[in-house]
């Protein structure tokens, strides 16, 4: 599975870009475990690609348990970078902690029309 990995210093958030070797339009942002290059995350990634989506796993910070320093920008960075690769349907799903931040996030960005919060 291919991933490109980002960081806030230069892109703006935390994460690894799992895309799907099926052209497609949509794309799931997954906040699962405690990394977004994990095997939680990396498993999120293969699900969200057997529907037919392309995956963008974020976490604050490589390995942060705590989920404490997670600013909201970070999230518009996420959809623009995902809308400059042409997505044009967007879903966020988190568990656990990163439910909540999943719920704040699509409250503030429109641009997500799918939450699920585990």
């Amino acid at each position: 599975m291919q991933k490109q990995s980002m960081i806030p210093e230069i892109d703006g958030f935390y994460g690894a870009y799992y895309p799907n070797r099926k052209a497609s339009d949509k794309a799931m942002i997954l906040m699962l475990g405690d990394s977004s290059d994990d095997r939680m995350a990396k498993s999120g990634a293969k699900w969200i690609h057997g529907i037919g989506c392309h995956a963008l796993c974020m976490s604050p910070y490589k390995k942060d348990y705590g989920h404490h320093d997670y600013p909201l920008e970070r999230f518009g960075a996420a959809i623009n970078f995902l809308k400059s690769r042409g997505i044009r349907k967007i879903g966020i799903a988190g568990a656990s902690t990163t439910g909540m931040l999943a719920l704040i996030a699509a409250s503030y960005y429109p641009d997500i029309t799918l939450t699920i919060k585990l």
